[in-house]
């Protein structure tokens, strides 16, 4: 399960929450956590389905990189402005947990090298 893997995201993003629990802005860590957290679990699902395809040709793994990497910007775009615009969140809150997450993500990727 390659979501057990990702011990480090998940403890900093854990300690960012906390934080901000403390001084009242808890929602908007926790949605910027959520943010980075879907993040990880669309590129999980993007490898999965990549692997499982044995027999792909190297142009076709290409474009499932490029489509892992639109999709992932794209959805991270529209979840921020969302949580900014409508929701109307901390600012801070938000972006350091959705920071925060995004660093735990590459760190876990570069434990499990």
């Amino acid at each position: 399960m390659k979501s057990a893997n990702s011990l480090i995201q998940y403890f900093l993003l854990a300690l960012v929450v906390i934080f901000y629990a403390i001084n009242g802005f808890a929602f908007a860590a926790f949605y910027g956590a959520a943010i980075s957290l879907s993040n990880t679990l669309i590129f999980n699902w993007y490898t999965d389905k990549q692997e499982a395809l044995v027999d792909a040709d190297a142009q076709k793994s290409f474009r499932m990189a490029i489509n892992s990497s639109v999709v992932r910007a794209l959805s991270l775009i529209l979840l921020a402005i969302v949580g900014l615009g409508f929701l109307e969140l901390d600012p801070a809150a938000l972006c350091l947990s959705m920071v925060v997450g995004q660093v735990g993500f590459i760190l876990d990727r570069l434990r499990q090298k």
